[in-house]
């Protein structure tokens, strides 16, 4: 709710094209709200695969504006820059002022702001893209999180092999 009443609350020009993906409980509230609060919101449903894919591809920024997810990481994996509420810590790892923002979490006026600033300077979000995909390609992933627990291990054993 809070992301479809900052997107209304931005200046005509840059009001962007909001697509929703996912499912759940509260969809049906979501929907009636955009149709009175920001109409031309696309709510996509749940997707996957080449589905989901293609959106972010499409996209210019991700906006979570609630906690947890990896859509966060995947969206950064596109090379897009997010902003995110803060919720579960992961986020002060993954978004930074070099490749997005980190708002407070139920803030509208932190989020239409950071819209605002976002949506403002084209150049500087695709700037902001490009850093959230190195993040994910050299700091925050699979083989880094293997590294460390390695690294753990090998500490706690006192470096035995078995």
């Amino acid at each position: 709710d809070l992301l479809l009443k900052a997107c209304a609350s931005l200046p005509e020009t840059i009001q962007p094209r909001l697509t929703i993906v996912g499912d759940g409980p509260e969809l049906n509230a979501l929907q009636n709200l955009a149709i009175l609060v920001y109409p031309q919101t696309v709510f996509a449903g749940d997707q996957r695969g080449e589905f989901l894919s293609n959106l972010f591809r499409k996209a210019d920024i991700f906006v979570l504006p609630g906690t947890g997810g990896l859509a966060l990481q995947q969206a950064m994996g596109f090379a897009l820059p997010a902003i995110a509420a803060e919720g579960d810590g992961t986020q002060a790892d993954l978004v930074r002022p070099e490749n997005g923002w980190l708002i407070e979490p139920g803030s509208l006026e932190c989020l239409r702001d950071a819209l605002n600033t976002a949506l403002s300077d084209p150049d500087e979000l695709r700037k902001k893209g490009l850093e959230s995909f190195r993040i994910v390609k050299e700091e925050i992933n699979l083989e880094c999180m293997a590294d460390s627990f390695e690294s753990a291990i090998k500490l706690v054993t006192g470096g035995a092999h078995s």
